[in-house]
């Protein structure tokens, strides 16, 4: 619990936490805390905040318990939020965010259509997560986790992001003026 909440004060005040490469375990827990704080930060269309909200990993699970460590005690809309590992994007429409490890970019890329429309918050690894229709992707750079945001399709899946959250973005794409 302390750990979330540093790592969220870090996230608000827009530090980020170095995630060393030969140290994948500590980039999984910070990249846990950035979901748990993008959850935070976007608003889902009224039909959509009905609890509990679920955050979806497709395919293999790179966080192992990290993950589920990160959002334990934590609500939204009142209930707990749970984590569950999900084989293919037919049981996207049941998540509130889908995260796509890079090895399961192929599946996210085969059954987009499925999650089209849906108010699914798509976060992703590939260098082309974006263009491939994802919301968010988050990446490496000078050994920090960093994240980039595709507005154009939060619009579409009626996703609002918090201002706050898109300042802290390394690029946003498809911003209006």
């Amino acid at each position: 619990m302390l750990l979330t909440r540093l790592l969220s004060l870090a996230f608000l005040l827009g530090w980020v936490l170095p995630a060393m490469a030969q140290q994948p375990s500590l980039e999984y827990d910070v990249r846990a805390a950035f979901i748990l704080n993008f959850v935070r930060y976007v608003e889902w269309p009224p039909a959509h905040r009905q609890p509990p909200l679920r955050i979806c990993v497709l395919g293999e699970n790179p966080f192992g318990d990290r993950l589920t460590a990160v959002v334990a005690g934590e609500q939204w809309q009142g209930a707990a939020i749970e984590v569950q590992v999900v084989p293919d994007l037919g049981r996207g429409a049941e998540c509130h965010l889908m995260y796509v490890p890079g090895s399961a970019t192929s599946r996210f890329t085969s059954g987009a259509a499925l999650l089209a429309g849906r108010a699914v918050l798509t976060v992703g690894e590939h260098e082309h997560f974006l263009d491939q229709g994802g919301i968010m992707r988050l990446f490496l750079e000078n050994n920090r986790v960093r994240f980039s945001v595709n507005q154009q399709s939060a619009d579409r899946a009626g996703l609002q992001m918090s201002s706050r959250l898109l300042r802290l973005a390394r690029a946003v794409i498809g911003a209006g003026p």
